[in-house]
């Protein structure tokens, strides 16, 4: 019941999927909505916790052997790849997504088991990068990183139009992994700025390649 729930949720939301089309591709009756789950409210809910769950992982555990600027490389690939899923995003990570952009009740238990502790893997990257900063900057720079992976999911229809499709299709996960962490790094001053710098430039904390 939940993966069909999930998959119906994740191609016409909440409301454009209906108990009945759901239970018809789960091969249900009607009322095991209403015995196991309440409501269709609460099998939205319990759909999104189900996509978290089986969806993709956290980022790379923090490694102290590597440097924060390598480490903000391995978590921008990871995002780009299991949570933005540019170029095979499976139902959870799209239904995650809709509830990102459209919360619901779900999106309390979901910020607490997946979104926060993203969130605070890449605060903790951000601080060793910045340890003088307070946490309203480091908030507000996490925010930034999370942006720049978003934007090429929540805009592509727009972005397709701007550029082309070809010319967005090349915007690849290997490139943007690139992209962001070069871009974010020069803007803290951990390298030099995009026009001196090369594909061999190694950052003062000695990662950026």
């Amino acid at each position: 019941m939940l993966e069909a729930a999930g998959e119906e949720f994740a191609e016409k939301g909440f409301d454009g999927a209906t108990v009945r089309v759901i239970c018809d591709r789960a091969g249900m009756n009607l009322a095991a909505v209403n015995y196991h789950f309440g409501d269709k409210e609460q099998l939205y809910e319990q759909a999104v916790l189900h996509a978290h769950r089986c969806g993709p992982g956290m980022p790379p555990a923090e490694d102290a052997n590597v440097s924060p600027a390598e480490d903000l490389r391995h978590y921008v690939a990871a995002f780009l790849s299991n949570v933005v899923a540019l170029q095979s995003p499976t139902w959870h990570q799209t239904l995650m997504l809709r509830e990102m952009v459209n919360p619901t009740r779900a999106s309390e238990a979901l910020v607490r088991e997946a979104i926060r502790p993203r969130f605070e893997r890449l605060s903790g990257i951000l601080r060793r990068l910045c340890p003088g900063e307070d946490d309203r900057r480091i908030q507000a720079l996490s925010f930034s990183v999370v942006g720049q992976c978003l934007h090429y999911k929540l805009t592509r229809s727009i972005s397709e139009r701007l550029v082309g499709a070809e010319a967005f299709g090349r915007l690849d996960p290997e490139y943007l992994t690139d992209h962001i962490t070069r871009f974010t790094l020069a803007a803290l001053g951990e390298a030099p700025p995009f026009g001196s710098m090369t594909e061999s430039h190694v950052s003062r904390k000695g990662a950026l390649k």
